[in-house]
């Protein structure tokens, strides 16, 4: 690796030094954690606003949704289920990974049927 000459182990470095770096990484570290959190609450937030879109709201609702469920959450999942039954494999992935099911598991119940 270039410039390898140039690192020194932390076994050669002093106590202060390491200590020194250990708080640098632990304020980094809450540095990203904080900002992973306002992300998700960020993500959170705009999933459960209602779809402002008519046409996608009156789709969601002509599949007998209730109309205080509707928002970019339910719309999401919708699409992810149309796509997997579409044969979208990832999109089918997506959502068993979301329900908490292990494939594996189920692997053992799948029956396939030819239709010869």
């Amino acid at each position: 690796m270039p410039g390898e000459e140039n690192l020194i182990p932390f076994s050669e470095r002093s106590k202060e030094e390491a200590r020194e770096y250990g708080a640098a990484g632990g304020r980094a570290s809450g540095v990203a954690r904080r900002r992973k959190r306002c992300l998700k609450e960020a993500a959170d937030l705009y999933l459960s606003l209602p779809v402002s879109d008519r046409r996608r709201w009156n789709k969601i609702s002509r599949r007998y949704v209730d109309p205080e469920d509707i928002d970019n959450q339910m719309a999401m999942i919708i699409g992810l289920a149309e796509a997997a039954t579409q044969g979208d494999a990832k999109a089918a992935k997506v959502l068993i990974d979301l329900i908490g099911e292990d494939a594996g598991a189920e692997d053992a119940g799948v029956q396939i049927v030819d239709d010869v």
